[in-house]
């Protein structure tokens, strides 16, 4: 460890002198804005470097107390390619610089003057106002310390300042350094997107208008993104002008690139006088460059007071994916810009049994000032999994919920490339794997105590496999799919574990059980690992094995308890002439024994049992003969089947005794005996008393063996060997009991409520006694049994299983609907339906009185007609609908990806009005400053209508064409055709000021978004921008007569969803034309936030559904 540490301060000395080496160059001078702008190329490529090494956790080794929010080093760092690939990418960085032929000749540098320390200081000074200190002020603070640090300890010696003689040799430095960095940052994946959080957050609260246009334009060729961040920041500060504008200081030689090289080559760098005159007159410029600066950040603030509390939305994209998020205007103290409590995420905390709905935390969140992501956050694994998804309004999701939607449409489910080990695995005993599994159970949170110890439990279960990068190794096993399960291919997490092995890729109890104790070595350490993000192959199936390990080790409980005896298939003697021969031969066989023939003697003793195969007497003979002859599984066999046969046999648990104490199964031996000498009583033998002293001394000799090893590994065998025993299962039955089988079925009964299902008391009848008849020997369905264990994954999963328990338990639809076909299907009943969160049918009629959303289900909701009726031939006869599941079909809509145009980084909330061509700024300023061009403008009118939802119908659509060949030749039941069948909904209503009834079709899946509400609202707008919230405001009863094509791309439509039971149809207008649709309910935001949420600088949805 000490070896690491201090190779891990090499590599950070070495990062800081490279930071520092950049100050060797005098980009702080300014001789045209092309040197400029190359000089803001230079100092980018410095900041990022900056960056990365905060980002790998170097900024922190040398000064750990300096700063708590440094996180600790990367863990990969500690790997020697690694390291020595950062050593040799910093040896290059410094390389370029320490060469003076190489920076006069390639880099097109010339010496400016000679630095003493002091002088160097006063640089320092110089060289942190550069144009960039003002935008990435958390970066130069990390440099100014650096400096600071370096100028204390510094002795007296001259130090070259470099000044740029030829622009185009110095772009072939900037080239190279980008390159290298380009380099570090590859090797650190998880770092690459920390540097650009780092850098978008500096750029997205900068102020300073002429560093954001010098950034912009350098920025324009080599970095496009911070260019585009650039330039969306200073629209957002009312700045349109290009750094090349007046208002940036320029030379005569700005004009003529060629002719400002020509004029620096003609300069004498080394005369003071005429640096510091270049100097003072690059720095004195024009004055008002200043004042505007000034004015604008006045405006900014008075935007900021105007915008308090505003709803601040936006979709985010350019990072691994896209996202969305809303917060709070504004930074007092009283208004908490990231507050979650008033977002209205929906709570899976109503009862125990349903917190698994939402998946957990596995990775320990890295401490950083910073919001910073790590490989668990960048799997999406199910999207209503995600406890910030749901709103608390049924149907609807949460703005963060709708950026997982997006993420969900843009994803390629393409085969992912990952590192996988194929190295031998250790056998494993049973008992060992029962053994280490209560281990577990019972010391979970004591991991960390004895890394020793925990270390050799580790190679027990997967030998050699795993060396120094044991998470990454962790991983790359968990991805092996010849001897672990992916559990996300099935509905069942205990199906993988109830089939025998290799069963369709089952695993079998011990596989299954390994993967558990593997599964938890990675997530015991995963808790206390600082930075697991830098290890690679963290999948959705390694997460996946994370959460049934953690279900499994919390829910269940392995007892080990005496089998019953099958007896089954027992033979006894049919005649008096049989026994006798059966007696003759075991007579026989006993004078074998005496005369030491024991081949002999085993022989007869099976012809015997062959006649009297229940004979205690004749197994137990048979076992003494085969002991002697060392075939001692075949002797424990029969010594066991004695005991079975006559469990008052002393003799035969005497013989069972000496046969496990032969085999080195001391406790089990010992306890045969005292049951071999309690049955005997006072005719117990001496070989009874020596055999249970004997295995006494064993067991003493064994332990004080362990006591006496040094060896810590030889200990750890010794210990495992002896704890084994204990797990034996031999004459055992493995149970599996549930620890919360009593929460499970009171949750499912909780459920039930909630959900007003018809059939409560036939529910409650079978679930309260279904375990117990379970443990009775009763065979269930295995998705009930993963109820009743607590066994399921997260989202579609859970939501799967607790519906398929509560159709199980309700014995009236259990044969007509069994297991449904899909994770997606609908339940219909003859008075109601349900309907799952995510499927279309769920989004538009979560809004209905008296429905409710839990556990990834929507309902009751009204009850459904099939057009053809499935039992009527006529398509306008409708028949009584029975139980069964229904798929419905619709067309997902196109949400925003990565790759959208009109994704934005930032969107802002303070309103401020876009200046007009050729508009003055002084003017403009004015306008905005004054008070009485603010207005609130009115949200739609209260509307008296009332809207009633009067059908429901589903459409059955063709078969597939393998389906309906199969269907046709009849090979496919008319059940099964059903489970086939799509369906197509479409909803009727009638508004009462209408002539006739309104039939939309449910042509696409909409999402709809509730935003939080916000805070000193309502909020103004400027009378520039009033027209956009006064236009494309429809009712109920318009939306008939209008489209989704009626709308230019950047309108927002308002429906006015007012009137009673209007939102309904406004729903399900979205779901016919292709719209998803921002929710605006009582006690949402202000008119204002609610449009500019559903607009393109907010999630670019394009229609706000108005509800008051």
């Amino acid at each position: 460890m000490a070896e690491i540490t201090g190779l891990l301060l090499g590599v950070a000395a070495l990062w800081e002198t490279c930071v520092q080496i950049y100050d060797a160059v005098d980009s702080a001078r300014h001789y045209g804005l092309e040197y400029e702008l190359l000089a803001i190329k230079f100092e980018v490529e410095r900041v990022r470097l900056v960056c990365w090494g905060d980002a790998v956790g170097l900024g922190g080794i040398q000064r750990p107390a300096a700063d708590e929010s440094q996180p600790p080093p990367d863990a990969r760092l500690s790997r020697d390619e690694i390291r020595s690939a950062v050593y040799a990418i910093l040896g290059c960085i410094q390389h370029c610089f320490d060469n003076i032929d190489r920076l006069h000749d390639q880099y097109g540098l010339q010496p400016a003057q000679q630095l003493t320390p002091q002088a160097e200081g006063a640089l320092a000074v110089v060289q942190q106002s550069r144009d960039l200190t003002r935008v990435f002020k958390r970066a130069y603070a990390g440099i100014r310390r650096m400096a600071q640090e370096r100028q204390a300890g510094t002795t007296i010696k001259g130090k070259t300042l470099w000044a740029v003689r030829d622009r185009k040799r110095f772009t072939v430095l900037i080239t190279e350094l980008r390159g290298f960095n380009d380099s570090l940052e590859s090797l650190f994946p998880g770092a690459k997107s920390q540097v650009t959080q780092v850098m978008t957050h500096d750029i997205n609260t900068a102020v300073e208008i002429n560093d954001l246009q010098l950034l912009q334009e350098a920025m324009a060729s080599d970095h496009g993104d911070l260019s585009e961040l650039a330039s969306i920041r200073l629209e957002s500060l009312g700045a349109t002008v290009s750094a090349r504008t007046e208002l940036i200081p320029r030379t005569n030689s700005d004009h003529d690139p060629k002719a400002a090289d020509e004029s620096r080559e003609q300069k004498d760098p080394n005369t003071q006088e005429q640096s510091e005159a270049i100097a003072s007159s690059a720095e004195a410029g024009p004055p008002e460059a200043d004042e505007w600066t000034s004015r604008l950040k006045d405006i900014q603030l008075f935007m900021e007071k105007k915008a308090s509390g505003a709803l601040v939305t936006g979709i985010y994209s350019g990072f691994a994916h896209v996202s969305a998020n809303v917060h709070w205007s504004g930074r007092s103290e009283r208004i908490s810009r990231f507050d979650v409590q008033d977002k209205g995420i929906a709570s899976s905390a109503v009862h125990d049994a349903f917190k698994s709905y939402k998946k957990t935390k596995f990775m320990k969140k890295a401490r950083r000032e910073y919001e910073t992501f790590d490989d668990e956050d960048y799997i999406l694994f199910d999207t209503e999994s995600h406890s910030n998804y749901e709103n608390i309004q049924p149907g609807t999701v949460t703005v963060e919920g709708y950026g997982l939607e997006c993420w969900d449409f843009e994803k390629t489910r393409v085969r992912e490339t990952i590192l996988v080990s194929y190295a031998q695995l250790p056998v494993l005993s049973a008992s060992t794997i029962l053994r280490r599994l209560h281990e577990v159970q019972e010391n979970r949170s004591k991991f960390g105590w004895n890394p020793t110890e925990e270390e050799l439990n580790l190679k027990d279960v997967v030998g050699r496999s795993v060396n120094r990068d044991i998470i990454g190794d962790l991983y790359s096993l968990l991805n092996r799919d010849d001897i672990f399960a992916d559990f996300n291919t099935t509905s069942s997490v205990q199906l993988h574990r109830a089939m025998e092995p290799d069963t369709e890729g089952h695993l079998g109890l011990w596989g299954f059980l390994r993967q558990i104790i593997v599964a938890w070595e990675l997530d015991a350490r995963l808790k206390i690992t600082d930075d697991a993000s830098s290890h690679s192959g963290f999948t959705p199936r390694v997460l996946a094995s994370l959460i049934v390990s953690d279900l499994w080790l919390k829910n269940v409980q392995i007892v080990l308890q005496d089998a019953n005896p099958d007896f089954r298939g027992v033979k006894r003697p049919q005649t008096e002439a049989e026994k006798n021969k059966a007696d003759e031969l075991k007579n026989r066989g006993n004078e074998a024994l005496k005369n030491n023939e024991y081949q002999k003697a085993a022989d007869l003793y099976g012809e015997a049992i062959a006649i009297d195969n229940a004979n205690a007497v004749y197994r137990c003979n048979n076992s003494a003969a085969l002991l002697k002859l060392k075939k001692l599984e075949e002797a424990e066999h029969e010594a066991y089947a004695a005991t079975c046969f006559d469990a008052t046999y002393a003799k035969a648990w005497s013989r069972l005794g000496m046969t496990w104490l032969e085999m080195g199964r001391a406790k089990r031996a010992k306890l045969a005996y005292e049951n071999a000498l309690a049955l005997a009583g006072n005719g117990a033998s001496v070989n009874m008393r020596e055999g249970l002293k004997a295995a006494q001394d064993d067991i003493t000799r064994a332990i004080r063996a362990i006591s006496d090893e040094k060896d810590e590994e030889k200990q750890h065998l010794l210990r495992s060997k002896y704890l084994d025993q204990d797990w034996d299962i031999f004459g055992k039955t493995v149970q599996l009991h549930s620890l919360v089988h009593e929460r499970q079925v009171d949750g499912l009964l909780l459920f039930a409520r909630r959900m007003k299902w018809p059939h409560m008391a036939e529910v409650r009848g079978t679930a309260e006694d279904v375990y117990s008849n379970m443990r009775g020997g009763e065979i269930i369905n295995i998705h009930l049994h993963d109820w009743l264990y607590g066994m399921m994954l997260p989202g579609k999963w859970f939501a799967f299983t607790i519906m398929a328990a509560l159709v199980l338990c309700t014995p009236t639809v259990k044969a007509q609907m069994g297991i449904s076909p899909d994770f997606d299907c609908g339940v219909v009943l003859p008075s109601r339906s349900y309907w799952r969160v995510r499927t279309v049918l769920g989004r538009v009629l979560g809004c209905l009185p008296g429905v409710a959303s839990l556990c990834g289900w929507i309902g009751p909701c009204p009850k459904v007609a099939f057009v053809p009726s499935m039992a009527a031939d006529k398509a306008d006869v409708k028949a009584a609908v029975s139980p069964c599941y229904a798929q419905i079909k619709a067309r997902h809509i196109a949400l925003a990806t990565n790759n959208s145009d009109n994704s934005a980084v930032a969107a802002t909330a303070d309103g401020m009005p876009q200046m007009r061509p050729s508009e003055e700024m002084e003017p403009y300023m004015a306008e905005i400053r004054d008070a009485s061009n603010w207005i609130v403008p009115e949200p739609p009118v209260r509307d008296m209508s009332t809207c009633e939802t009067t059908a429901i119908e589903l459409k059955a659509l063709p078969l597939e064409a393998e389906a309906a060949e199969r269907a046709a030749r009849g090979a496919l039941a008319d059940k099964d055709v059903l489970m086939e069948t799509e369906y197509r909904a479409s909803i009727t209503f009638t508004i009462d000021n209408n002539q006739g009834p309104v039939t939309y079709r449910l042509y696409t899946n909409p999402v709809f978004v509730t935003p939080p509400p916000c805070r000193d609202g309502p909020h103004p707008v400027h009378l520039r921008d009033l027209p956009s919230f006064q236009k494309n405001i429809w009712s109920a009863e318009q939306l008939k007569d209008h489209t989704g094509d009626d709308l230019g791309p950047d309108d927002v439509l308002t429906i006015n969803a007012t009137g009673t039971g209007a939102e309904v149809l406004a729903r399900a207008w979205c779901s016919e034309n292709g719209k998803s649709a921002v929710v605006r309910r009582a006690n949402g935001p202000c008119f204002v936030c609610a449009l500019r949420a559903a607009g393109r600088g907010g999630l670019d949805i394009g229609v706000l559904i108005w509800v008051e």
